[in-house]
């Protein structure tokens, strides 16, 4: 049994949580013993016997027609949006008659369907009429260094004792600008690690220009995913912060509770998974409410997220899960 891997989209072009997790989750099926890789695109072997899509639209609706033309077993790994608020709900129907019937559609012809949890599977069910018994619910990978005590001394390095952390690419959908804010009008130590999204150059620049000068901001670009100087980052951090205000299953925040870290989320969907169980909810992503979430975060003492249920998330455990779909599909 083979398995070939195809991207969302060109990883030069955006890379993020997403991408990782394609990446993370290859490697781990590989260590699980499955003969899995990357689709070479321009190969005429057609010599493997699944392929396996990461996320689901119309950039590879002919992949999915040419894959059962060619009698090929298709996964797909997908994120579903939570429709948790009145605007997406209301764009849903507003797509309905339009993109949503060409999913439904694609949907259909997938012979198995991944999804992050059980608010996504009812989701794809109850809007896009996919069984239940067509889906499997496989949490993100958190790296095996994310369990571990760091040896690099991240504080001793840039001179700071307690501090806030986020972590990922900067952009206005993760809201980064209202928490160096809000982190600004308290007197707290914020550290952002990431890059500025390709077309957020305008905010990646109104960020820039608030934290300059503030000596309380540390602003690092990319680190290696779960390098040494990363991992320290979220071992001695006071909090973790994501006031995102759409996400499905954030990594960072997975790793964060891997450390055993307390965490500041928006209170959206994707912050009532098991995982986040705990976390300090921002009523909104208003500078005023994360100021309010902030001074609720650090008012709690030994309020470090110990929640056993982030065990599933570990590399053999998601590689061994995506083995045994791959392996059903060709009973």
């Amino acid at each position: 049994m083979k398995v070939k891997y195809y991207p969302w989209q060109p990883h030069c072009f955006a890379f993020g949580g997403f991408d990782m997790q394609m990446i993370n989750t290859l490697e781990a099926v590989k260590k699980a013993g499955v003969d899995a890789g990357k689709l070479d695109i321009w190969s005429r072997h057609n010599d493997f016997e699944i392929i396996h899509l990461w996320g689901v639209g119309p950039n590879n609706y002919e992949i999915i027609d040419w894959a059962k033309k060619a009698g090929k077993k298709i996964v797909a790994t997908v994120l579903s949006p939570y429709y948790d608020t009145t605007k997406s709900r209301l764009g849903y129907y507003y797509r309905k008659f339009f993109r949503v019937r060409q999913l439904t559609r694609y949907y259909a012809l997938i012979d198995k369907i991944v999804v992050l949890n059980e608010l996504q599977l009812k989701v794809l069910r109850n809007y896009y009429g996919v069984s239940p018994s067509k889906m499997e619910i496989t949490p993100n990978i958190v790296e095996e260094k994310y369990f571990e005590i760091p040896s690099f001394e991240f504080p001793q390095k840039y001179k700071i004792e307690k501090y806030v952390l986020c972590t990922g690419n900067i952009s206005s959908r993760k809201n980064q600008h209202n928490l160096a804010a809000a982190c600004i009008h308290l007197n707290l130590t914020l550290v952002l690690i990431g890059n500025v999204l390709d077309g957020e150059e305008r905010y990646g620049k109104k960020l820039e220009q608030l934290i300059s000068g503030h000596k309380n901001i540390l602003w690092l670009s990319e680190l290696p995913k779960a390098s040494d100087e990363l991992t320290a980052a979220y071992y001695y951090c006071s909090l973790f912060a994501l006031p995102s205000y759409e996400e499905t299953q954030p990594i960072s925040a997975l790793e964060a509770v891997a450390m055993r870290k307390p965490l500041l989320l928006m209170n959206r969907q994707y912050a009532k998974q098991e995982f986040y169980k705990g976390a300090i909810l921002c009523k909104s992503g208003s500078i005023k409410d994360i100021e309010a979430s902030l001074k609720k975060s650090f008012g709690i003492k030994g309020n470090s997220l110990e929640n056993i249920a982030i065990l599933e998330c570990k590399e053999n455990n998601v590689g061994k899960k995506y083995e045994d779909c791959y392996l059903n599909l060709m009973k």
